[in-house]
């Protein structure tokens, strides 16, 4: 039997997140036999999708998979995507709904790698994973990714984001960095604040489970606004969140803890750790905690290596930063029984409490 064990029980809930300190993934089992997977990250001993190696190990069907979700296309969010939506043909494939429309398809398509190689992996997976599939979506704020009734519970799994409104600032967005005669095709921009990424709200029936996807706050596009809308405002508070943004100061707006959210909820996130980006900071760390005691993260890459100050005083003089070579893969699950009050947590690899 694998390291994880055995599988969740058909009226058990299970939430799964894994994070090497670059990179993203999480499976979901809704009850039943029902599962979603959201994004996508390589295991770095398998080289295959994480997901797709977990759900091998515990012997999942891919029958049982209704669904994998790209929450956004940067790279740390969708490598092996492309191979899970190969592995799983009969799940539907969904997208951000930024991208439903010509001019957004084109984007995908002229820096994915098929008009000019060697660009951007995250738009490349992505493209690979919409082209040609019949069962492929685009999500945005109120978009039904899955309503079924599981284990006698209604059972309905919602995006919160991107806001319709987004969908045109993108389109103009885009429209900036097409191919022209005079201006060849490099990597594929980034956009700032990521306000197009897939957050979604898991209503359970009894329960709720927050995905925070890697939303960032916008005063008209981000967080505040999907907390305001009247719809998103009155979705069942949940008891267990995946951190938006990998716990960084510009995912978090304190309205997700109040409205969204049970008061001192499970908390999981991952690390980010690429160049002298490392999310999540002391800081970052300390806000979280501050709104609740239960919180994990499924790799401590983002924190400097365990060597006492002087050592790390006199490595700073001759080093522009400083960080672990292998801060390990790691992690977290979340695992409850319908009905039952609280979550059992297990960390796996190098997952540790926050």
């Amino acid at each position: 039997m694998s390291v994880y064990g055995a599988p969740p029980s058909s009226g058990e809930i299970e939430v799964m997140l894994f994070g090497p300190g670059y990179g993203e993934a999480i499976a979901i089992h809704l009850g039943d036999g029902v599962w979603l997977l959201v994004d996508s990250c390589i295991d770095p001993c398998s080289k295959e999708p994480a997901t797709g190696k977990y759900l091998d190990e515990i012997g999942i069907q891919p029958g049982q998979v209704h669904s994998i979700i790209a929450s956004h296309w940067h790279d740390d969010h969708v490598r092996g995507i492309s191979q899970l939506a190969e592995k799983y043909p009969d799940a539907n494939f969904v997208f951000s709904g930024i991208f439903n429309s010509q001019e957004a398809a084109a984007f995908l398509a002229a820096y994915s790698g098929s008009v000019s190689p060697n660009l951007s992996r995250g738009t490349n997976e992505l493209y690979m994973s919409i082209l040609g599939r019949q069962n492929a979506f685009p999500a945005l704020h109120r978009t039904n990714v899955l309503e079924e009734t599981l284990n006698a519970k209604h059972v309905r799994v919602t995006a919160l984001s991107p806001l319709p409104t987004v969908h045109a600032k993108f389109t103009s967005f885009v429209a900036q960095y097409m191919a022209q005669k005079d201006r060849p095709i490099n990597h594929a921009p980034e956009i700032g604040p990521n306000i197009a990424a897939v957050a979604l709200h898991i209503d359970l029936g009894d329960d709720a489970v927050l995905l925070g996807a890697d939303l960032e706050e916008n005063s008209n596009l981000g967080w505040s606004a999907v907390v305001a809308d009247q719809w998103s405002g009155v979705r069942r508070p949940a008891t267990a969140y995946k951190v938006a943004h990998h716990g960084s100061k510009t995912g978090d707006y304190s309205r997700i803890w109040t409205t969204l959210l049970m008061s001192n909820p499970i908390a999981c996130l991952t690390p980010f750790t690429r160049g002298k980006c490392r999310l999540p900071t002391d800081v970052d760390r300390g806000r979280i905690k501050e709104h609740t005691p239960h919180a994990y993260i499924s790799s401590g890459a983002s924190r400097q290596p365990a060597m006492n100050r002087d050592q790390l005083k006199r490595l700073a003089d001759i080093c522009n930063s400083i960080a672990l070579v292998d801060a390990g893969f790691g992690a977290v699950r979340l695992r409850k029984q319908i009905g039952a009050s609280s979550w059992k947590v297990e960390m796996f690899g190098n997952a540790q409490a926050l």
